[in-house]
């Protein structure tokens, strides 16, 4: 398992004016630039999902996974300084949910393989933050 610590983050936009607004936005925030620093960091993915099992609700989700505890806060200081200050643009509501890993299923050639043991680890080197749901990541 490459990822030890993870998030999800629900965004929640007031139409599908303001979430396509916020799609048609993205390139110009997140670059090349800042994506390339955040891998450098330890950012080891970021997914961004539509969420369709909400009717008549306009949310997205994100998953981002980082390679470490230390790889998480390095990540957020970057996202603190780059992209929260654009956050203010777009009629959302963000919430975050932050774990590591206790129990993984990865696919391989044979089925699946289970790894319990990172997340496990990564969760002794975390330390509790405080946390109001209003992060965008």
């Amino acid at each position: 398992m490459k990822s030890t610590c993870v998030n999800f983050t629900e965004l929640r936009f007031a139409s599908e004016a303001a979430l396509d607004r916020y799609l048609n936005g993205l390139e110009a925030i997140w670059d090349e630039d800042v994506m390339k620093k955040l891998s450098e960091l330890g950012l080891e993915r970021k997914s961004i999902m539509r969420i369709w099992n909400h009717k008549d609700q306009f949310k997205l989700g994100i998953l981002w996974e980082y390679s470490t505890p230390k790889a998480f806060k390095d990540c957020q200081k970057v996202i603190s300084a780059h992209i929260l200050p654009h956050a203010h643009k777009f009629e959302m509501v963000a919430r975050s949910l932050r774990g590591v890993p206790v129990v993984d299923w990865r696919r391989d050639d044979v089925g699946f393989t289970r790894n319990d043991c990172a997340g496990k680890l990564a969760f002794h080197d975390i330390e509790p933050v405080e946390d109001n749901g209003s992060s965008v990541s």
